[in-house]
Formats: structure tokens, sequence, C-alpha cells
């Protein structure tokens, strides 16, 4: 089975790799490490990492329906919301990946 891995991912199995290798005593190496990982850590993590993506993303979308009601000087709602994802969602996840690549443990 061979998929395409991020650059995040790639540092999650080194990371793995090196609690493996301790634990067993030895160099377990990178294609064991990257299997085990896949098998039995790869969807927490992905789906951990997702959440934590959706709830600044939600933040942000709340941040900017806040500043857009108070200068309309009534409630927005959801189409400032839909504002927002027209207008920024794009780069606020190019942010994203650029901002957290590589800063997960």
């Amino acid at each position: 089975m061979e998929c395409s891995l991020t650059k995040t991912e790639v540092q999650q199995i080194d990371r793995h790799k090196y609690f493996m290798s301790l634990e067993c005593g030895y160099d377990v190496g990178f294609a064991a490490a990257k299997r085990d990982w896949i098998e039995h850590h790869a969807q927490a993590w992905r789906e951990k990492r997702q959440a934590s993506m959706l709830a600044l993303q939600r933040e942000e979308i709340n941040r900017h329906k806040w500043l857009e009601s108070e200068k309309a000087r009534k409630d927005l709602g959801r189409e400032a919301a839909l504002e927002w994802i027209r207008k920024y969602a794009a780069s606020w996840r190019e942010w994203y990946e650029h901002e957290y690549e590589g800063s997960e443990a």
C-alpha cells in the first residue's frame, strides 16, 4: 500500500521511528516505522489535526462575522460567514499549512 505523505506526516513518522527504536532497543528503520504509524496512528493523528484546523478556522470566521456585523450595526450571521469563505478560506488554508507545517508534535 503506497500513499502520498505530507512533509508533516514524514516528520511524524520520523518521531514515531525514534520512539519505536528506543522501545525495541535497535533502529527499526523508516519503512517499518511508516508501516506501523500508518496502520496504528495515522488516522487518529489526521483527525486530530483536521479538528484543530477547523477550530482555528471557525474562530477566524466568528471574528470576521463580529467585525462585519459591528460595521453594519446589525448581526450579519451566515451572510458574513459565507463572505469569509468566498474571500479568505483558500488563502487562510495556505497560511495554515505554511504556519503549522512541521510544528506539530
